[in-house]
C-alpha cells in the first residue's frame, strides 16, 4: 500500500494523544473473567439511600451522581463532566452490575457503608473509592467579555516534550475566539476565556488551559489539563544553505516501497512523493521541525549519534530513514 493516504488528508489519529479530548475516564477497566451473578429485585425505598454525589479521589473536579432508575429497579450512574449515564442492576443491596448486552464485558459498582451504616463510598470497576459529598456544587465556567486584540498575544506555536517525542500545537484568533490546532492531525477546537489567561471548552468541564508569562510579561507557556506544559517557540528563518542538510531520499520504515524526496527551495523544504509525484512545501518552525499549515503536514528530524539528520518523523507517527 502506498503512503498517499497520509498526504493532503487529515486522517491520522493518535490513540491516547488527542490533546483537546484528553479527559479522565471514570469507567475504569473492569475485572474480566467474572461470571455474572443473578440480579435481584429491589424496591425504590431500598435504593433511595444510595442516591447522592460521589467525588473521584484523584481528580477533585470529577463527580458521578447516583439516582434511582426511572424503572424503579436499579440505579443510574451519571458522569457529571459529560452527562453520560449507565444503568446498573442490583446483585445484592450494595453490589450492582451494568445492564448491558450479554456479549459485552460488565462493569461493577460496589457501595460501602461507614460505621454509622450510611452509604459513604462507591467503587466503580473495583478500583478507586469515590467519596460521597453533601455539598456538591457544579462547575460553572463563564466566558469573559473580550476582543480579538486581547487574544492576539496568545497566538503562536507551542511545543511539548513528552515521552521523548516532541509535539506541537498552534493558537490562532478567529472571530473573537482562540482556536487550538493539533499539528499532528489538524484537529481544531475553539477555546473560550474565563479570565485573561485561563480558557475552557464549552461542554467539557474537565478541560483547562492556562497561559503564563515570563519576567518581561510576554506569553511563554500554556498549561493544559493541569499537567502538560507547552512552551511557546520562536519561529526560525533558515537559509537555503541550512536547509540543504535535510535534502535526500527517505524510506518509510514500515514499508520500504514508500519513498520521499526532500529538496531545499528558497527558504522552504519541499517533500515529493516518488510514487505519484505530489509535492508539498514546508516552512521551518524550529531548526528541526517543519510544517504546512493548510495541509496540517509536519516533519520532525532527529540526529544520529554523529550529529547528522538521518531520520525524520512524518505527521507525528511514522518514521522515515535517509537512504544512503
Amino acid at each position: 500500500m502506498k503512503y498517499a493516504k497520509y498526504l493532503f488528508l487529515l486522517t491520522v489519529s493518535l490513540a491516547g494523544s488527542q490533546l483537546i479530548v484528553e479527559q479522565a475516564n471514570a469507567q475504569e477497566t473492569p475485572k474480566f473473567g467474572i461470571e455474572l451473578t443473578k440480579t435481584i429485585q429491589l424496591n425504590p425505598s431500598q435504593l433511595k439511600p444510595l442516591e447522592g454525589f460521589f467525588q473521584n479521589p484523584k481528580n477533585k473536579d470529577m463527580y458521578v451522581q447516583i439516582t434511582v432508575a426511572p424503572s424503579g429497579n436499579g440505579i443510574m450512574c451519571k458522569r457529571l463532566w459529560n452527562n453520560n449515564q449507565m444503568n446498573f442492576l442490583p446483585e445484592t443491596e450494595l453490589n450492582f452490575v451494568s445492564a448491558i448486552a450479554p456479549e459485552e464485558r460488565p462493569l461493577r459498582l460496589l457501595f460501602k457503608k461507614d460505621s454509622t451504616g450510611s452509604v459513604s463510598q462507591l467503587s466503580l470497576g473495583n478500583n478507586d473509592l469515590w467519596t460521597r459529598v453533601a455539598d456538591y456544587k457544579p462547575i460553572v465556567k463563564l466566558e469573559m467579555k473580550h476582543t480579538p486584540e486581547q487574544l492576539k498575544p496568545l497566538e503562536g506555536t507551542y511545543s511539548l516534550q513528552n515521552n521523548q517525542q516532541q509535539r506541537f500545537i498552534q493558537f490562532t484568533v478567529k472571530q473573537n475566539q482562540l482556536i487550538l490546532k493539533q499539528h499532528w492531525d489538524g484537529t481544531e477546537q475553539a477555546l473560550l476565556p474565563e479570565t485573561e489567561l485561563s480558557f475552557f471548552i464549552k461542554d467539557q468541564t474537565l478541560f483547562s488551559l492556562v497561559f503564563s508569562k515570563d519576567a518581561n510579561g510576554v506569553i511563554n507557556q500554556a498549561l493544559v489539563n493541569k499537567r502538560d506544559n507547552w512552551t511557546k517557540i520562536v519561529p526560525v528563518h533558515l537559509t537555503n544553505e541550512q536547509l540543504k542538510v535535510f535534502e535526500g531520499k527517505y524510506q518509510f520504515k514500515d514499508d520500504p516501497d514508500n519513498l520521499l524526496q526532500l529538496t531545499a527551495k528558497g527558504q522552504q523544504l519541499v517533500v515529493k512523493q516518488l510514487w505519484d509525484g505530489k509535492e508539498i512545501s514546508l516552512t521551518p518552525q524550529t531548526d528541526t521541525y517543519f510544517y504546512n499549515n493548510e495541509e496540517s503536514y509536519s516533519l520532525l528530524f532527529n540526529k544520529d549519534a554523529d550529529g547528522n539528520f538521518t531520520q525524520m518523523r512524518l505527521l507525528g507517527i511514522d518514521i522515515f530513514t535517509k537512504v544512503k
